[in-house]
């Protein structure tokens, strides 16, 4: 490739300085077996190399194309996996019985893994047993491809049984197919388990070569030039920060404007739907997920919204798990047509004896008893069989010449074999030298991908190498990688390191347990703090991986900071299920709290309490506990648990008062007033936002100034207070302006424009929802841009502005549909659907409400139903069915859905009002009740058949 690049820059020189043009070479490339020396005459000897090896490597020569690589299958052989090649027809040669098979190579992939050929000590093997689960596979595939059905293969099986070696042999027969088809590969890691969309996110780096050590703004170009053609720069960074990277940091205007507010989530997970469907629209796509059973929770949630966002594409997702996913998530694709569960068992005797010769297929004759001692602690299990060989042959009983192996019956006599899969590579460790043994150790420490570099900053106090010895340190892990222990990334997340990772994660498991607990902790210290060296200005991307470290270095409060800031993180991006996890970890690696009164008291006069004095004791984790348990109540708020919510935040705000920390004082306080107004406690709400706000000022806080005047705000208007709403309303929006928050003022503005529709003051109304408008549309807030514009709606409709009203609505629509949002669709069709009806224009609004009804069925929001059956009923009524109309509102008024506030009595009256002088009392009253009695599902199922 070097070569061909090279001469293509001295082809444009000949062009430019000589007129020269059309200079181009071609490149064959064969693997074989050659004679090498002097040939020739007295005249002239040459040293040489000669052979059919080289004949046919003439042949690929001749027949590969201008500027390009032809290599062959022997070739293909050994590169496969390092470089995407594209089939070629099989090609005639002279003096060969068969067509040759070729490939042109086309170029290196990404940090793709070295290993030679699949098999023991150099030998290839074929797939044995698994044939029929491989077919499953290629099924799959090609109906999703020739149906343009998304499908999703789950593949379940215990460690060693196979997983691994089915989805190497199916990911080659996808690269050797005639169609091009995007290939998306990630891989979980158990160290980032907490990290939000952390499988995600290795999908991302491996497509798009994002190394780990690439400046924040590296990594935002190359994430950017990935997406480019498919999203705009804007949309793209939310969705790289969505999953991972900091691009804020990078400087991305997009994520800085957005980070944090309610919209960023929605939009993110929206653009990122956006792009999967531009991809799967080009070409077919495989999208390879392995190790699921490490994966985050929001890498696990993403995977099913993009199968519900995507259901009729070329699109196959095939997900590699052990059976620990579906004990934690025990509906895993339950009623999924597009799912399959495919599961992998242990082999039988008959196959495990078929794999016993594929792998010894040098040996002539294998004997009986050596077949039948690894079939028998086998136990099915194909990666005990492959480990117990090599113990074998590192053991001396099984010699593997050149040529031909050879088996020493005298020495397979006194052979203990281990009866388990972890008492087998707990055998191959105890065997290997001191060197390899302690640098495996390590390497295990860091995790089952590792790093040259990280290895070597590893020091127990007594070393087998010194730091200076680099070679040794070079020989001693060549000499792991010839044992097939590791392999090697062809290249590395982190520039000037080699990037390892160890042939099986069972092994880096047992190797793990090998270390001393003592050496153990020192050694995950030792990690961190190279992890924090070496992440440079994108250490927010490894808080999570940091303070794992530290939790098992048995760093307690280190883990916890860590920990907490990447819970900040994860709430940021909307992944409130991780930063759960992550406040809820660290507090449980804090000391326990000291005893402290708490109380409905102090929340209703909290008095701002003493600082410290340097004389008074504090506990190593007092600074930190009462920031976590406030962190994490106002994430269960965002999770809708406001019991433990209130818990947690009556917990967090007695430590604050206690250490005299008014900012989180002041957090804990205004999340309790949301709690409280959330459930309807208006005036303990108004009391906790007050004190909130009072700790804030105290300490001139003014971000949370701006949050408890924008809750006072809402209590207010919930109580019909409507003039003090407006008077907080204003405040909020002075100070979030103060700090910059335009988010906050968007927020604002909204409540003082909802405030003032409900005064009946339409025109200040539509101003404030003007200037919302405006901000929202200047920092790219999508979702606040469409509430904006419904919200205009509303106050253009009690103006009488119908043409504004209605274009308003639908502008609300297009961009609801454009990000995702359904919920947003249903409200902006109903609108429209109302609209319709008050207007007289009856077809235009049963298309409305149709179609309202159709997208409120599809994500279950009963109280939009009905709400739908009310408008239905206004336009029966004006047909003249009275009847019909009663015994529809009769089902809404009687539905308990009726009690959420979306579909209630008072949508239900004006409708109502108008039935009472077209139908006598008793018919009236006996057709509500027949609409108690009806069936919603049937009824839906009347208004969608027309």
């Amino acid at each position: 490739l070097a070569m061909i690049a090279g001469a293509q820059q001295y082809a444009t020189r000949l062009a430019r300085e000589r007129g020269i043009r059309g200079f181009n070479v071609r490149v064959g490339i064969n693997t074989g077996l050659v004679v090498v020396g002097e040939l020739g005459s007295d005249l002239r000897m040459e040293y040489t190399a000669v052979g059919d090896a080289i004949n046919l490597a003439a042949r690929m020569e001749q027949n590969a194309p201008a500027g390009g690589i032809l290599i062959s299958h022997d070739t293909y052989r050994h590169v496969r996996g390092i470089f995407d090649v594209a089939t070629q027809a099989p090609l005639a040669v002279k003096g060969r019985v068969a067509p040759v098979q070729t490939y042109l190579l086309q170029r290196a992939k990404p940090r793709a893994f070295r290993r030679g050929t699949r098999g023991v000590e150099g030998v290839e093997t074929r797939m044995v047993g698994r044939d029929a689960e491989l077919l499953i596979l290629q099924n799959a595939f090609r109906d999703a491809v020739e149906e343009a059905e998304t499908r999703i293969v789950t593949v379940v099986g215990e460690a060693g049984v196979g997983k691994s070696r089915l989805i190497y042999e199916f990911d080659n027969w996808i690269e050797l197919r005639s169609e091009k088809v995007y290939r998306f590969k990630g891989r979980a890691a158990a160290a980032a388990q907490t990290v939000p969309y952390s499988a995600i996110r290795d999908i991302f780096a491996n497509r798009f070569d994002i190394l780990e050590s690439d400046s924040a703004a590296a990594a935002l170009a190359k994430f950017r030039a990935g997406m480019a053609g498919i999203l705009e720069p804007d949309k793209a960074d939310l969705v790289g920060q969505m999953v991972g990277f900091d691009f804020a940091t990078a400087g991305s205007a997009a994520v800085q404007a957005l980070l944090g507010s309610p919209s960023f989530g929605p939009l993110a997970t929206a653009y990122m739907a956006q792009f999967s469907r531009a991809i799967v629209a080009r070409q077919p796509v495989l999208l390879l997920l392995e190790d699921l059973h490490w994966a985050d929770d929001s890498s696990l949630d993403l995977v099913w919204r993009l199968v519900e966002a995507i259901p009729a594409a070329p699109l196959l997702i095939v997900a590699v798990t052990r059976p620990a996913l579906v004990e934690r998530r025990p509906n895993w694709g339950e009623g999924q047509e597009a799912h399959v569960r495919l599961e992998l068992k242990p082999l039988s005797r008959r196959v495990s004896r078929a794999l016993v010769e594929e792998i010894l297929q040098k040996v002539p004759h294998v004997p009986e008893a050596l077949r039948e001692l690894v079939v028998e602690g086998a136990e099915g299990n194909p990666f005990y069989v492959e480990e117990l060989i090599k113990m074998l042959i590192e053991d001396g009983v099984i010699v593997a010449g050149a040529d031909a192996w050879s088996v020493a019956l005298d020495r397979l006599a006194q052979v203990r074999v281990p009866p388990t899969l972890t008492g087998i590579l707990q055998a191959r460790l105890d065997a290997l030298p001191l060197a390899e043994k302690v640098l495996l150790q390590r390497a295990a420490v860091v995790g089952r991908l590792f790093w040259d570099d990280a290895v070597r900053a590893l020091s127990g106090g007594s070393e087998v190498w010194s730091e200076d010895q680099t070679s040794t340190f070079r020989s001693t892990l060549h000499a792991l990688r010839g044992r097939e222990l590791v392999f090697c990334r062809e290249r590395s997340a982190f520039a000037g390191t080699e990037e390892y990772i160890f042939k099986h994660s069972l092994l880096r498991d047992v190797t793990y347990e090998t270390v001393l607990l003592k050496l153990r902790r020192k050694y995950h210290a030792q990690v961190a703090v190279w992890l924090e060296a070496h992440a440079g200005e994108r250490l927010g991307e490894f808080l999570g991986k940091i303070g794992g470290h530290y939790e098992l270095a048995g760093e307690g409060l280190k883990a916890a900071e860590y920990l907490r800031r990447a819970g900040e993180e994860a709430v940021k991006v909307s992944a409130y299920q991780d930063a759960r996890a992550a406040f809820e970890r660290a507090l449980r690696l804090l000391p326990p709290p000291p005893l402290v009164s708490s109380g409905e008291e102090s929340l209703a006069t909290p008095a701002p309490s003493p600082l410290p004095t340097s004389g008074e004791a504090r506990g190593p984790g007092d600074a930190v506990r009462p920031a976590l348990l406030v962190d994490l109540g106002q994430t269960l708020i965002r999770l809708s648990d406001y019991p433990a919510a209130s818990a947690r935040l009556e917990e967090g705000l007695a430590l604050a008062q206690t250490a005299g920390a008014r900012q989180i004082e002041a957090a804990a306080l205004t999340g309790l007033g949301e709690v409280s107004w959330r459930q309807g406690h208006y005036e303990a709400a108004e009391r906790r936002l007050e004190a909130g706000l009072a700790a804030a000022q105290a300490c001139g806080h003014r971000a949370g100034m701006a949050l408890a005047a924008h809750q006072l705000g809402w209590v207010a208007y919930r109580r019909g207070q409507h003039e003090q709403a407006t008077r907080w309303g204003e405040d909020s929006r002075a100070w979030y302006d103060q700090i910059g928050d335009r988010q906050g003022v968007a927020a604002a503005l909204n409540e003082l424009g909802i405030v003032a529709y409900s005064r009946g003051e339409h025109e200040t109304a539509k101003h404030c929802f003007m200037e919302s408008l405006a901000l929202c549309q200047e920092i790219g807030d999508r979702r606040g841009t469409a509430n904006a514009l419904n919200n205009l709606g509303m106050a253009a409709s009690r103006q009488g502005a119908w043409e504004e009203e209605r274009a308003y609505y639908e502008q609300c629509r297009a961009i609801y549909e454009e990000i995702g949002e359904r919920a947003g669709v249903v409200i902006a069709l109903l609108n429209l659907g109302e609209l319709c009806v008050d207007q007289g224009l009856d077809v235009e609004a049963w298309s409305y409400l149709r179609a309202a009804l159709r997208e409120a069925i599809a994500i279950q929001t009963t109280p939009n139903i009905l709400y739908v059956l009310i408008q239905a009923a206004r336009l029966h009524s004006r047909a003249g069915e009275h009847a019909r109309a009663a015994e529809l509102l009769g089902l809404v008024l009687h539905h308990p859905a009726s009690d959420s506030g979306i579909a209630h009595e008072g949508d239900v009256e004006p409708a109502l009002a108008g039935l009472r002088q077209a139908l006598p009392v008793e018919q009236l009253e006996a057709a509500l009740a027949r609409g108690a009695a009806l069936d919603l599902g049937r009824v839906v199922a009347d208004i969608m058949a027309g």
